[in-house]
């Protein structure tokens, strides 16, 4: 913190060492900047402590707006501000500030942002450690506060006299030690009667400040100023509509993920249904001796295996079968004369021949032979060839049923 100022009904104060009490900045820096630390006496101010099995900041307000159902619901508008020292195990430990909502500082005379606004009884942890009893009258205000393991059970604010004799500032601090320890004790912290600081100059308060704010950190978050509230509950609205938001998109994902699970399981259903049909299929075809690895593979096979046993090997025996008894006589192998075949192309439903022979008669011999048996045999070109003999071809084809 750069500097710290206390609100008194004057303005702000800037808190010195040395000089006078109440030195105030000259006219052209007279309020506090950004960095700076402002304590502000609230005079409806509470605190009340605070221990939730929770560590949301939603939840912790919720719960504190029904433990202060009566005073929200009052005439007068309250402030109910949340402060968190420390949370751990799903727990959260702090303390709640109660003060009027007019009392609240605002944005009018000067700018808050940067600012720290301190309720003036926090400013007093450090001269007791923690763990005690403090109180301080001065510069006309007056503020006390019971502290226990760092978190603020008590803390009052009342308005004091700058010139006050010493007698009756006396009483008046002895009156204030008084309550507080009143209170120790009624709320079973009778411990903390041994720990009391009292301090009446700005530099007592200045320096309690100062180790404050250095030595209870968690202090730091705590700002009591209307842009601070307003900016921490649009804080929590944020969070709260990203954590729905993300909620929805884990919801939506985990029924991404069952839907896509749901089509798994039927898409592997029907594939076991199909291999399981496929299996039943080609054991009715095949029979069941043979044991079914891959149906489809299985099933290809046999189907190659039929066709290689087909009419075409059939069709080519019958041709040949016929033309080796146009071409033969029994046993005594080819017929004498007949002529010599060098070609045979086999289409299918007929065969084209060429051979060459050494009369035409021959040839007449061959085709008349061969056109017979369901055969129709018919002559093609027929070519002299030089040196003797004759190049013929013979077409050759099964009588239609």
């Amino acid at each position: 913190m750069s500097s710290f100022f206390l609100k008194t009904r004057d303005g702000f104060r800037l808190l010195e060492r040395v000089g006078s009490p109440f030195a105030e900045r000259g006219s052209g820096n007279r309020f506090p900047s950004r960095g700076d630390l402002v304590l502000y006496p609230f005079r409806t101010l509470s605190v009340h402590p605070f221990s939730f099995p929770f560590r949301s900041l939603k939840d912790v307000r919720s719960a504190l707006s029904l433990r202060f159902l009566p005073l929200l619901s009052g005439e007068e508008t309250v402030e109910v501000i949340p402060w968190i020292s420390g949370s751990g195990s799903g727990l959260s430990e702090g303390a709640a500030w109660c003060v009027a909502a007019p009392e609240v500082p605002a944005e009018e005379s000067v700018s808050l942002s940067g600012i720290a606004c301190w309720p003036l009884p926090l400013a007093l942890a450090s001269p007791v450690d923690g763990e005690g009893i403090a109180v301080f009258r001065g510069m006309g205000v007056v503020a006390s506060a019971v502290f226990s393991r760092g978190i603020p059970l008590f803390c009052r604010c009342g308005s004091g006299e700058e010139e006050t004799p010493a007698s009756e500032e006396g009483d008046g601090m002895d009156s204030e030690v008084r309550l507080c320890r009143e209170f120790a004790l009624a709320s079973g912290h009778g411990e903390l009667l041994s720990s009391v600081w009292t301090g009446t100059s700005p530099g007592e308060l200045l320096e309690a400040a100062r180790q404050t704010a250095e030595r209870f950190p968690a202090f730091l978050s705590v700002d009591i100023s209307r842009p601070a509230l307003e900016a921490s509950l649009a804080r929590e609205r944020t969070a709260r509509v990203l954590r729905n938001f993300s909620a929805a998109v884990a919801l939506l994902g985990a029924v991404f993920c069952a839907v896509q699970f749901s089509l798994s399981l039927q898409v592997r259903s029907s594939l076991d249904r199909l291999s399981a049909e496929a299996a039943s299929l080609y054991r009715e075809i095949a029979g069941g001796t043979e044991r079914i690895v891959d149906p489809l593979s299985q099933a290809r096979g046999k189907l190659a295996e039929l066709k290689g046993t087909g009419g075409d090997d059939s069709s080519l025996s019958l041709f040949l079968a016929h033309l080796g008894r146009a071409w033969t006589g029994g046993e005594t192998g080819r017929k004498p004369g007949f002529p010599i075949l060098d070609q045979m192309r086999y289409t299918g439903g007929s065969a084209e021949l060429t051979g060459t022979a050494q009369t035409m008669e021959a040839i007449q011999a061959l085709r008349s032979a061969a056109d017979s048996g369901g055969f129709r045999a018919s002559l093609g070109d027929i070519q002299q060839i030089p040196g003797g003999g004759l190049r013929f071809s013979l077409s050759l084809r099964r009588n239609d049923p």
